[in-house]
């Protein structure tokens, strides 16, 4: 098995020009930009999506309370 990953790995490399670490050093800095960049979105909207909560919570709040007197 470890010839067989020993093979795979130099065939990689001789194929594409560059080895698995720098693989996984494109997609670990890929995958934190995603990241990074969706966490700060969220950041940023954070104050309208509780303002969006808020309004939804006292609508519904506001319903249920005319249902109630409606009998």
């Amino acid at each position: 098995m470890n010839t067989l990953i020993s093979t795979a790995s130099t065939t990689f490399t001789t194929a594409l020009g560059f080895g698995w670490s720098d693989v996984v050093t494109f997609m670990q800095s890929q995958l934190s930009l995603v990241l990074g960049t969706g966490l700060g979105l969220l950041q940023t909207l954070m104050p309208y999506i509780v303002g969006l909560v808020f309004i939804g919570a006292v609508v519904y709040f506001v319903y249920r309370a005319f249902k109630f007197f409606r009998h």
